[in-house]
């Protein structure tokens, strides 16, 4: 796969149902617990109500938690297709501070500099730390397009 294009519906697709996975696991406790403690269909002692109450409550907070980053997540994946596909991106000389690949099977590189940590897909040769690098990026979620060495 070289479209990164098709690198972000795929990335935006995965994260979705990773998110939804995480959704629907939190409505699977919330669903038990709500039927355990409003109707209590086998009349479980107060004191054990209570405390399938206060675990529903933290599961709920979770629950929101993990709705309210996710629609942030998706809304940053929409933006970020829409800007690679109407071509804004920003383009800067930035020094490399850090680098961290993944392994094997995933060529996706994560890159510390003074911008924030940005995220490149293909890595097309090594970049090293300490050295600077023009990139070409989108501002939304800084996700690298292209990587150019600087001479010195």
């Amino acid at each position: 796969m070289t479209d990164l294009y098709t690198a972000f519906i795929l990335d935006f697709i995965g994260t979705s149902f990773l998110f939804a996975t995480a959704l629907t696991f939190c409505l699977f406790f919330l669903y038990f617990i709500f039927v355990i403690t409003i109707f209590n269909p086998q009349r479980i002692k107060k004191s054990s109500v209570i405390k399938f109450a206060f675990g529903g409550i933290i599961t709920l907070i979770i629950t929101i938690f993990l709705l309210i980053f996710g629609v942030t997540e998706a809304e940053k994946s929409i933006q970020t297709m829409k800007d690679y596909t109407n071509g804004e991106w920003e383009v800067k000389d930035l020094l490399v501070t850090d680098i961290k690949r993944g392994s094997y099977p995933s060529r996706i590189v994560l890159i510390e500099t003074g911008e924030g940590q940005m995220t490149l897909f293909f890595e097309d040769f090594l970049i090293y730390t300490g050295q600077k690098y023009r990139f070409t990026y989108l501002n939304a979620t800084n996700t690298i397009i292209k990587v150019e060495k600087i001479a010195d």
